[in-house]
């Protein structure tokens, strides 16, 4: 669905249309169901990391954020991805390698054992250190299966180990407000 409906963006379509068109991508690829409302925000509104899709139209230069997932056999995804209509500024591009960074420094400490805050925090000091610390509002990833959020959570506050078996995302972001936003996404099995 992801592939598809990166395929489908145009210069001019709304926020609304764009995501119209995931949810139809999702169903037609197999969806049971949404594992909630997806979140297609794009241009200054990407810096909105529960943004409601809207009528803003897509413009060149612009980061779109893609944040949505399915039900398939009564467990729930979660997947997100930002990417660029037509080109992206040093600015923009700066700001995607640093969140891929920290998505990727969080991945390798991962493991059964080790705190959710630790798996954060690995993320959030890496993000802190390039100099985006105060534009990372949120935890680093949540467990999920039956439902979309279960605990526990990779955030700062979770001082206790993760176990092994639960499948958690990897979802760190940077959200400059009124700017733009980026959001990565990824989910695992922890062993």
């Amino acid at each position: 669905a992801f592939t598809e409906i990166c395929k489908r963006i145009k210069v001019g379509m709304t926020e609304k249309e764009l995501c119209a068109e995931l949810i139809y991508c999702l169903y037609k690829n197999g969806a049971e169901g949404l594992s909630f409302a997806p979140i297609v925000v794009a241009g200054p509104n990407s810096s909105m990391p529960h943004g409601v899709p809207g009528e803003r139209k897509l413009q060149p230069g612009d980061f779109i954020t893609m944040d949505f997932g399915v039900l398939y056999k009564d467990y729930c995804s979660d997947m997100t991805r930002t990417v660029a209509l037509g080109y992206a500024t040093d600015e923009m591009k700066r700001v995607y390698e640093t969140v891929l960074k920290a998505q990727l420094a969080g991945i390798a400490v991962t493991k059964a054992g080790v705190t959710g805050q630790a798996i954060d925090g690995a993320a959030r000091k890496l993000i802190a250190d390039a100099g985006y610390g105060a534009y990372f509002g949120h935890g680093y990833g949540h467990c999920l299966g039956l439902q979309i959020h279960e605990a526990p959570n990779c955030n700062p506050s979770n001082d206790k180990p993760m176990p092994a078996g639960c499948v958690s995302s990897a979802e760190p972001g940077l959200h400059l407000p009124g700017k733009l936003g980026v959001r990565l996404d990824a989910a695992g099995v922890i062993r």
